[in-house]
């Protein structure tokens, strides 16, 4: 995290509940109390909102214009 005061400039580490958060969990999930364990495992998650949306406008036009090609090709 990048944090601006005035002219002073600096940075921090995302805390895990704010690394949570952005993964899409709820502030009632339960993480690791260990911070290197909390990050692991947030390491190893999806955004569920973020791979609809992939699927949605990105994989379904691919999928579609393969499957054009495919039949254009026939």
């Amino acid at each position: 995290v990048m944090v601006v005061e005035g002219n002073a400039v600096r940075t921090r580490l995302l805390s895990t509940r704010e690394a949570a958060r952005l993964m899409g969990l709820p502030d009632s999930y339960k993480l690791p109390r260990n911070y290197n364990e909390a990050y692991h495992l947030l390491g190893d998650g999806v955004v569920a909102p973020v791979a609809g949306w992939l699927g949605e406008r990105l994989f379904t036009n691919i999928m579609s214009a393969r499957r054009h090609k495919l039949v254009a090709a026939e």
